[in-house]
């Protein structure tokens, strides 16, 4: 990987986690001007962030570890994935899917990221592929729109995508609608 990619690369990585930061503030100040809401939101906020917070390359390099070169990197990323996942089912455990729709945007994101993180750590360290090919284009697009995706569902709380909506209809929850002839 050239200088330039390297630098948009670890940039990217931390806008990212500057923009899990922000979702946490904002759910702080949301909880803290209403005192008896729900804080949920903002305990996932702080969850991802803390997540993506240590493994952060930029922080990682100025502690000495360089993390995107590791032959391990990618299976590391899954495993905070996988441990962040479990911290966000245990926080909202309780919590509907309809009242907090982004609990279902981050379980997704999370998932989506964890299983291209495993993809990419086989598809590197067991099949020993080391040119670029299309799967690893679609693992830069896809794990940087399920970060945005989960940034903008913390942030509003809001079914945006209508995930919450197509996952009710598979599994049967919603009405079917009344025919305008009934």
């Amino acid at each position: 990987m050239d200088m330039i990619e390297q630098y948009i690369s670890i940039s990217l990585a931390s806008l990212i986690m500057w923009g899990f930061m922000m979702a946490f503030l904002y759910n702080v100040v949301k909880k803290s001007s209403a005192p008896n809401s729900d804080p949920s939101v903002m305990w996932m906020s702080l969850a991802i962030f803390l997540s993506y917070f240590v493994s952060d390359p930029l922080l990682n390099l100025s502690l000495g570890v360089d993390l995107m070169y590791s032959y391990k990197s990618y299976l590391i990323w899954a495993l905070c994935d996988l441990f962040t996942l479990i911290v966000i089912l245990l926080i909202a455990r309780k919590k509907t899917i309809e009242s907090f729709p982004a609990k279902l945007y981050v379980i997704i994101g999370l998932t989506v990221n964890m299983l291209l993180f495993i993809g990419m750590h086989i598809d590197i360290n067991m099949v020993n592929r080391f040119d670029p090919w299309w799967f690893w284009s679609f693992y830069s697009v896809t794990v940087n729109v399920m970060d945005v995706m989960m940034i903008i569902a913390l942030f509003c709380n809001k079914d945006f995508l209508g995930l919450v909506r197509g996952y009710n209809r598979l599994r049967g929850l919603l009405k079917p609608e009344a025919s305008p002839n009934a």
